[in-house]
């Protein structure tokens, strides 16, 4: 059963859903940031196209303090802003704040990828009071959060901890700030000096309401009292939450214990690794999420995110990940398409379309990449050749989008062995004997055939099988000739994107 069917069959279709979401803006978002998103865009389509009713928010997590330095600022501008709210810290340029700057980025990244949610800011939501229920039982009931702390995370806190962090009313901060008691009406804090290497307090001593944007709940407490503030049903989160005596866990605990309110439904994902590594938004580790998303059409996008949320993704963006994307994408296609007997994976890319799919000829990816450096080849006329016939304004237009998703992989993330460019003169390669005997009954089989790619690329096959030849050998005897190096695209239609003569004589050559 895939996954979404499955979150389908689980709700309620009488009672409304509203699925969530959230990112911490402490840096540039990258791709893996992007994959929760996604997942959860691909939640809210599911239910809307099964007839739920329901709506997708997502949650700019601002009111979160700076704890660390991202590599992007100046250490020593930005160095006092530590243990300060990202919502209050100013950003680099313009009169926006850290938070809004970060998040601009993130948000062209979430349209890109086609994530309609609704966009709501922490911060905002604080000082309108929409926590101030939850901030309250949080406080009334600090004893059972910190006997929940102690049983799921083992993490002892002292007796006079609270759950709530002020925001300091004399430096600003609200990562240093403690509190040590609750009257019903206002905590009691301290601005520690201490409280952690990144954010020194200025050791004062305060009281005030916590309601109204004063402060905010700690992480592990702030996101069940968010599921219970705004009746969030559906929300899940990445490995590092799931994993055990981790957040989600715990939130667990406290939503059905503390908040009186049944955990949204969970959809766990897994870890997108870069070189084997988890990504940092702060430490600027990784791809971010708006350069992904401006490399890889929405569909392929989703499907590469969406498909299986409990595996992990290992992508090289400087590899050849890419065209392998669009290759198993194509394949889900063919199996919706019934050409592949492969249901789920026909689902998959089904969930992953803005609208109905239509059929018809694509292109492959790779092969598309290499036509566009071939000189003088008319790629629409290779088409309606490989196709056989015509190509319809769909597969245009679908091939025009691949065009361009080709040439930005090509100038920005190709490796070197997918990037060729025809040498003027012929290059310094060394052939063997049978190598030049391919070569040599090549050329003169060439010279009195029809010079199309199709006609030639079976001339090359047809040769190799006669000559008895390795395809190795044959194909690498071409691509050094003509490109300097031992790969390169189909040699049939790179052969007649030159002119003929031009081709032959460089055969001649080489012998």
């Amino acid at each position: 059963m895939f996954w979404t069917e499955e979150l389908i069959q689980s709700l309620d279709k009488k009672k409304k859903q509203l699925v969530g979401d959230s990112w911490s803006t402490s840096g540039f978002g990258h791709i893996g940031s992007l994959r929760g998103a996604v997942i959860h865009e691909v939640a809210f389509k599911a239910l809307k196209n099964a007839g739920f009713d329901v709506s997708y928010t997502f949650f700019m997590d601002d009111f979160d303090p700076m704890d660390g330095m991202p590599k992007f600022l100046d250490e020593e501008v930005y160095g006092k802003h530590l243990g300060e709210p990202l919502s209050m810290i100013p950003a680099p340029e313009g009169k926006q704040s850290l938070a809004e700057y970060f998040a601009k980025d993130f948000d062209e990244a979430l349209k890109n990828a086609g994530v309609e949610a609704k966009i709501l800011w922490e911060s905002g939501l604080y000082k309108k009071g929409k926590f101030n229920d939850v901030i309250k039982v949080a406080l009334d009931n600090a004893d059972r959060i910190r006997e929940v702390y102690r049983k799921i995370s083992g993490a002892k806190k002292p007796n006079d901890w609270y759950p709530f962090h002020p925001i300091c009313e004399k430096c600003g901060k609200i990562g240093s700030t403690k509190v040590y008691d609750w009257d019903g009406e206002k905590v009691s804090y301290k601005c520690d000096p201490n409280a952690a290497q990144w954010a020194k307090g200025c050791g004062y001593n305060g009281k005030i309401s916590p309601f109204n944007g004063n402060g905010k709940l700690p992480w592990r407490v702030s996101w069940p009292a968010r599921w219970k503030a705004l009746e969030i049903t559906v929300e899940g989160e990445g490995k590092d939450h799931w994993s055990a005596g981790g957040s989600r866990g715990m939130a667990d605990v406290l939503a059905r214990e503390i908040f009186d309110c049944e955990p949204p439904y969970d959809i766990r994902y897994d870890f997108f690794l870069i070189g084997g590594k988890k990504m940092s938004s702060s430490a600027g580790r990784g791809v971010t999420a708006r350069k992904m998303s401006e490399i890889l059409p929405h569909e392929v996008l989703s499907f590469l995110l969406a498909q299986a949320p409990r595996k992990t993704i290992e992508f090289d963006p400087k590899g050849d990940t890419v065209p392998r994307i669009y290759d198993s994408y194509d394949r889900a296609r063919e199996a919706y398409f019934g050409r592949i007997d492969f249901p789920d994976l026909g689902k998959a890319f089904l969930v992953c379309q803005t609208q109905k799919p239509k059929d018809g000829y694509r292109m492959r990816f790779m092969k598309v990449a290499y036509a566009i450096q071939m000189p003088k080849v008319d790629i629409l006329d290779l088409a309606a050749e490989e196709k056989g016939n015509k190509l319809t304004v769909l597969e245009k237009n679908d091939l025009q989008e691949r065009i361009v998703y080709a040439k930005k992989w090509l100038n920005e993330f190709a490796p070197e062995d997918y990037v060729f460019e025809v040498q003027e003169s012929l290059p310094a390669v060394r052939l063997n004997s049978e190598q030049k005997n391919f070569l040599k009954i090549l050329g003169e089989k060439l010279e009195h055939s029809d010079w199309t790619g199709q006609t030639i690329h079976t001339a090359i096959h047809d040769l190799r099988k006669e000559t008895q030849i390795q395809p190795k050998e044959a194909f690498q005897a071409i691509y050094l000739i003509f490109l300097g190096k031992d790969s390169g695209p189909q040699a049939g239609w790179l052969l007649s994107s030159l002119e003929k003569d031009f081709a032959l004589k460089r055969i001649k050559e080489a012998l």
